[in-house]
């Protein structure tokens, strides 16, 4: 008796998966009379309507992909400076301590707003007994690993 009702449930599941894969596959979208680019409601209008000007003009202009390729869409430039990276990584490393923790000494080049590179070393202790590092030991660990140049900040 059980296997009769599976068998049916998997039945009727299967026949509506397929009555609505065929309602799906037969949409168009609505025709639209005015006069603009319609990809702005619907991305494949123009693959059931005629296609006009707007269509020839190239890519859509709301799409995101669009804005990027064009350099509008990099953070808070918005388009009227190009994107400048705001640091960049000379060398990340960690070190083990006799307890259940970390030290990670981290070397980066930051870029100032007037295009000069500041060179910083960061300290931290990382891991569950990260209080029983001392300070010592982390300025230890960043002077002799980091560049003589660079400044040293723990975190």
């Amino acid at each position: 008796m059980n296997s009769l009702i599976k068998t049916a449930i998997a039945t009727v599941l299967g026949i509506s998966l397929f009555a609505g894969a065929q309602a799906s596959a037969s949409y168009q979208p609505d025709y639209c009379r005015s006069d603009h680019d319609h990809r702005s409601h619907d991305a494949n209008y123009y693959d059931y309507y005629d296609k006009d000007e707007y269509h020839r003009a190239g890519a859509y202009r709301g799409d995101r992909s669009y804005r990027r390729r064009q350099g509008y869409d990099r953070g808070y430039d918005r388009g009227y400076r190009r994107h400048r990276p705001h640091s960049r990584v000379v060398f990340r490393r960690e070190f083990p301590t006799r307890y259940d923790a970390y030290v990670v000494i981290v070397e980066e080049i930051y870029y100032t707003r007037s295009g000069r590179e500041q060179l910083v070393c960061s300290a931290v202790a990382k891991g569950y007994d990260r209080r029983y590092i001392s300070h010592k030991r982390m300025r230890r660990l960043a002077r002799r690993h980091c560049s003589n140049r660079a400044r040293i900040q723990f975190l």
